[in-house]
This record gives structure tokens, sequence and C-alpha cells, in this order.
């Protein structure tokens, strides 16, 4: 049961002989009282502020576990976006791959048709300079057989001196 500073100032003592002083009990009922009076009242004060020092804790708790769980959704988004970011970098490599194997094959596939190509021209000059080469000695062979032939067929035809027509 707890004794109320109201308690020990209602408290009463019987009296006896060669009992107490009743005004000295009095007095020390009153101290005694208004001592637990002051220290009920420091209770109280402290017990408040425990409440609000545990408020504040509570709030704080609260804070650090809205705080950590930020963290963890912003580490997670982080992982996220470098985890994408490799996945598109490595799709950009392969397309890049992709895309230059494509250019060297296509570069490839024109030099050989460039190397073909310049084979047929190679094989057209030859045949030309052939055909011109037969032209030539067929020409030759004529203007030889030409000036063979005025040699034989021609005749010098010379007329004297004194007559002039």
């Amino acid at each position: 049961m707890a004794i109320t500073p109201l308690d020990l100032r209602k408290t009463r003592f019987n009296t006896k002989m060669r009992g107490y002083d009743p005004r000295e009990v009095d007095e020390l009922l009153a101290l005694a009282s208004e001592e637990l009076a002051a220290r009920l009242g420091d209770v109280e004060r402290l017990e408040m502020e425990l409440r609000g020092h545990r408020d504040r804790l509570h709030q704080a708790e609260e804070r650090q576990r809205e705080l950590q769980e930020a963290l963890l959704r912003a580490q997670k988004v982080a992982e996220e976006i470098v985890a994408n970011a490799r996945r598109e970098a490595e799709l950009l490599v392969k397309e890049a791959e992709l895309t230059g194997d494509r250019v060297v094959a296509q570069a490839l596939e024109q030099a050989t048709r460039i190397e073909a190509r310049i084979g047929e021209l190679r094989t057209a000059r030859r045949e030309l300079q052939i055909k011109l080469k037969h032209t030539l000695e067929v020409f030759e062979r004529m203007l030889e057989s030409e000036i063979e032939e005025e040699r034989s067929t021609a005749t010098l035809h010379t007329l004297p001196r004194g007559r002039r027509p």
C-alpha cells in the first residue's frame, strides 16, 4: 500500500502516558509529508521526462528504420541500374560485333567482286592485246604484200632527155 503525503498529514497517533510530544510528531509528519510530496513531484516530473525521452527514442528508432529501408531501396535501385547498364553495354557490344562482322563480310564480298572484276578486265585486256597484235600482223602482211606487189608490177618508164611533150 502506497502512502501519500495526505495520508501522512491525516495520520493521528493515540496518546499515552509518557508518549511522544504530539506537536513534534505533527511537525515531523508535516515535514515528512512535504518531503514525500516533493519526492513524488520529482518522480512524476522524471516519469514525464522519461516518457518524453522514450517518445523521442521511439521516433528516432522509427526514423532510423525508415532510413535503413530507404538505404536498402536505394542500394537495390543502384544495383538494378548497374545491372541494367551492364546488360545494355553487353547488348551494345554484341550489336557492334555483329555490325562489325556484317561490315567485314560485306567488305570481303565487295573485295572478292572487285578482284573478280579486275581478273575479268585483265583477261579482256589480254584478249584485246592479242586481237590488236593479230590485227597489226594482218596489216603488216597486207602492207608487205602491197609493197611486194608494187615492186613486182612497177615498171620504171623513163623518157628520153630531149623530148618533152
